[in-house]
């Protein structure tokens, strides 16, 4: 059954999206009156389940190494009844295409689900996780749970991070080892994953508006917001307070200081290549980019 493969920047919340997909898999399972899909079974690998260190990614060899364990780890589970969650950086699109093939040679489906943040919020991150390391080892209890740089909620060294970052292939839905492709914004706490299901397992895909009107409509509504910003900056003289958005449930919440035209549109920019990959439903897009506006000043 299926493959799902998660990439993303280390520290852009894979584990906690994995869980979700995870846990989403299993209520559809258990409470299906299908005898095809109540056989099934869900695995999830990462590197708490491989026994994997951050300190793999380090040197090239050790590297190799840790993929070729992922790699053997969904070999030996993908079978006719079990859905297989690949919960690893998979930032390579070479090691993405070979996991593709595995799954096309065993004639099952596989997808890819891209976690989506930028690099900024995954060093902040990765940051809380050392300063938690830090503060579980003054409390000794360094010998307790996961080992030492182990595990998926273990912080990556400054270089590694850095290095993994800047060498980061992001997926490509117009590759067919990329595709389907999922984003997943990392605001958004609670996506829907019934496209995933569907596409994966269900009998109906889902059939996402056309590239050309999903870009349209994303295009435009965050700009109707930005200029919604602007004017309200304009007719008070400053930023700052509580803006109510028409049609959407959450209000913009803007810092005291005026948001800078420049700043708006690296802010739209980066909203923008999140979420090109039809990763959201277009009645979604203005309040999670409302979300994302005011995540950037919290």
């Amino acid at each position: 059954m299926p493959l799902i493969i998660l990439s993303g920047y280390p520290c852009s919340g894979k584990t906690q999206r994995a869980q979700q997909i995870h846990t989403h898999f299993t209520t559809k399972i258990t409470t299906s009156t299908d005898p095809r899909i109540k056989r099934l079974k869900v695995h999830t690998i990462n590197t708490s389940t491989l026994n994997l260190l951050r300190t793999v990614y380090r040197e090239a060899r050790t590297e190799k190494e840790a993929r070729a364990t992922e790699y053997s780890a969904v070999k030996r589970l993908l079978t006719k009844d079990d859905v297989v969650i690949a919960d690893g950086l998979n930032y390579i699109k070479g090691f993405r295409y070979q996991l593709f093939c595995e799954a096309k040679a065993l004639l099952t489906p596989s997808c890819v689900v891209h976690v989506a943040a930028p690099p900024e919020k995954c060093r902040e991150w990765n940051s809380a996780r050392k300063a938690a390391a830090e503060a579980e080892k003054e409390g000794g209890n360094e010998g307790e749970g996961e080992g030492e740089g182990n595990g998926d909620g273990m912080p990556y060294e400054d270089d590694i991070l850095e290095n993994l970052i800047f060498r980061y292939e992001e997926p490509n839905g117009m590759s067919r080892w990329d595709s389907p492709l999922f984003t997943v914004p990392y605001i958004d706490e609670t996506p829907d994953l019934d496209g995933i299901w569907d596409a994966m397992v269900g009998n109906a895909v889902k059939k996402p508006a056309s590239e050309s009107d999903y870009l349209y409509e994303l295009d435009k509504t965050t700009q109707d917001v930005v200029t919604l910003i602007q004017e309200h900056q304009r007719s008070i003289g400053a930023g700052g307070g509580s803006v109510p958005v028409a049609d959407c449930a959450v209000a913009l919440e803007l810092p005291s200081s005026s948001i800078t035209v420049p700043q708006l549109q690296r802010i739209r920019r980066q909203f923008i290549a999140l979420n090109r990959q039809h990763g959201v439903g277009k009645e979604r897009i203005k309040e999670l980019f409302v979300e994302y506006v005011n995540a950037q000043f919290r």
